[in-house]
């Protein structure tokens, strides 16, 4: 096979060691495979920069829906798709083919995702209030269901892939650098291009006429990418893990059964407890951040373009540190110490403002002590982000220890589940304080530089320091984690053991003593 290289050599510990038995079956995936995996993710990253940076703003300030509906369509199409996470994930558990369990799936949803994409920026002119809400729901709804139809089974690869601790990092690593790289393209296609100022600061954001070309172009990306990606990893299918007979499909009862059993697991438990708390602050931010670039900081499109271009630095920064720092600290520990650098971090540019240290609105320091507060913090969130992906595959491994059975079509849809109901409420408060700010609407009363000051304070304030107790409360819950790189080398050894003496053995020690 071409596709993947089966490499028998150590898996490394943290001083570069094997860590078990288990180590002789690892595989590491080829650079091509890595590559093809990850460009799926453009897909998710696409859509997360058009609907953090321009879905509530469209909606609400330029075609007028109260930001209380909008936020409430976002939520109503997150719950949604909440729920159909671990459905997919459960059929995609049980499912067989020729095309193995999760490949159907992923080339299924491609071209239905790339229309909704086009018809959720395009709505007919002329809709009443209601009738935009329901545009607006109806598409929402439509874009994360078939998003949900590829992100679930092509997550649900990765454990399947390799079972090597570190090759999993790296594996996670590529699909955040890549699917960060597609939420920077739609950004800077949509500032530079689509949205460009003409005569002064906003008005092409302002302007509604110029969102449909933008939902083109993002529907068609979304779409080439599932693709690509689906026919790049077709290859692995005769490697994965087929499933066992008793797990052979699925049911009502089977997706209970499943979800039952994903959360009886410690770790899981502690992941989705602090993706809990992080999700609900990110849904916040969402709504505002396009907020606080326009209005806060009064950036022209053309500074928001080059802010999210310029992302790919601190990106390509955290992904190279990424592996260092986990071999140092390990997972865990590097979770919690990054994190809690970025808790600090992240509100001092706006209490910088507030205190009379930041450079003026206009003045030519600003967009750099933007920049380079910004090189740091998105290096470190999206290292955060890499190792809680890498940790829910881990756990996947860990359950099959306690249980004797494989979710991860399940795992990855129970924890995708949380953060997208939960974010979904976060959003749907963000919209909330747009209403109680009486965030001004229209081309006229939205001008940059004409919305009062309070109004503006009050933006700062709530995105700003105001989310940093929900960050904390997520740091806690990874503090009680116990699936440490040691713990992880005793299931790797004792599912290596298990597997080698038979598919169904039973009673091994680790299980039974891991305080699970």
């Amino acid at each position: 096979m071409s596709d993947e290289v089966a490499k028998p050599g150590p898996q490394p510990g943290r001083s570069g060691g094997p860590i078990g038995p288990g180590a002789a079956h690892d595989r590491q995936v080829a650079f091509p495979v890595r590559v093809a995996y990850g460009v799926g993710s453009i897909a998710d990253g696409a859509k997360n920069a058009a609907f953090n940076a321009f879905l509530v703003l469209y909606y609400t300030t330029v075609l007028g829906l109260p930001g209380t509906l909008s936020g409430l369509a976002i939520f109503i199409a997150l719950c949604v798709d909440a729920v159909t996470d671990p459905l997919v994930g459960s059929l995609s558990d049980h499912f067989r083919s020729r095309w193995g369990r999760r490949h159907p799936f992923m080339y299924a949803a491609a071209v239905p995702m790339g229309f909704c994409f086009y018809g959720l920026f395009a709505p007919p002119a002329g809709l009443s209030e209601g009738q935009l809400f329901a545009w607006l729901l109806a598409f929402s709804i439509g874009v994360r269901l078939f998003l949900t139809l590829y992100m679930v089974p092509s997550g649900a690869l990765a454990p399947e892939m390799t079972n090597h601790y570190d090759e999993r990092t790296r594996l996670v690593g590529y699909r955040w650098l890549i699917g960060w790289s597609g939420a920077i393209t739609v950004t800077l296609m949509g500032w530079l291009v689509f949205l460009a100022d003409i005569e002064v600061k906003g008005d092409g954001r302002l302007d509604a006429s110029n969102y449909p070309a933008l939902g083109m172009f993002a529907g068609v990306l979304v779409a080439v990418a599932i693709l690509v990606s689906s026919a790049g990893t077709h290859s692995v299918i005769p490697r994965l893990r087929d499933v066992e007979g008793h797990q052979a499909g699925f049911s009502p009862r089977a997706f209970f059964r499943d979800a039952r059993s994903a959360l009886q697991n410690h770790s899981l438990r502690m992941l989705l407890g602090s993706s809990l708390f992080a999700a609900m602050a990110l849904g916040v931010n969402e709504v505002l951040r396009t907020y606080m670039a326009t209005w806060f900081w009064e950036f022209p499109s053309g500074d928001i373009g080059l802010l999210a271009a310029l992302q790919i630095v601190p990106i390509l920064l955290g992904f190279s540190l990424v592996g260092p720092i986990s071999g140092r600290y390990d997972k865990r520990r590097a979770v919690i110490y990054l994190s809690i650098f970025a808790i600090f971090w992240a509100p001092l540019p706006v209490l910088m403002r507030f205190a009379g240290l930041a450079p003026e609105n206009g003045s030519p320091f600003l967009l750099p002590f933007i920049m380079g507060h910004g090189l740091f913090l998105v290096a470190t969130v999206i290292q955060v982000a890499i190792l809680n992906s890498s940790m829910v595959i881990d756990a996947t491994d860990e359950h099959e220890l306690d249980t004797g059975t494989r979710l991860e079509g399940t795992f990855i849809a129970v924890t995708s589940f949380t953060s997208k109901a939960v974010s979904g409420f976060g959003n749907f408060i963000g919209g909330m304080l747009l209403d109680l700010i009486d965030f001004p609407q229209g081309q006229v009363d939205a001008a940059v530089g004409s919305v009062a000051p309070e109004k503006i304070m009050m933006l700062g304030i709530a995105e700003g320091p105001g989310l940093v107790v929900f960050y904390l409360a997520a740091v806690f819950f990874i503090t009680r984690l116990r699936l440490t790189r040691e713990r992880y080398a005793e299931v790797s050894t004792a599912l290596a053991e298990r597997r080698a003496s038979g598919p169904h053995a039973d009673g091994d020690s680790i299980s039974r003593s891991g305080g699970f």
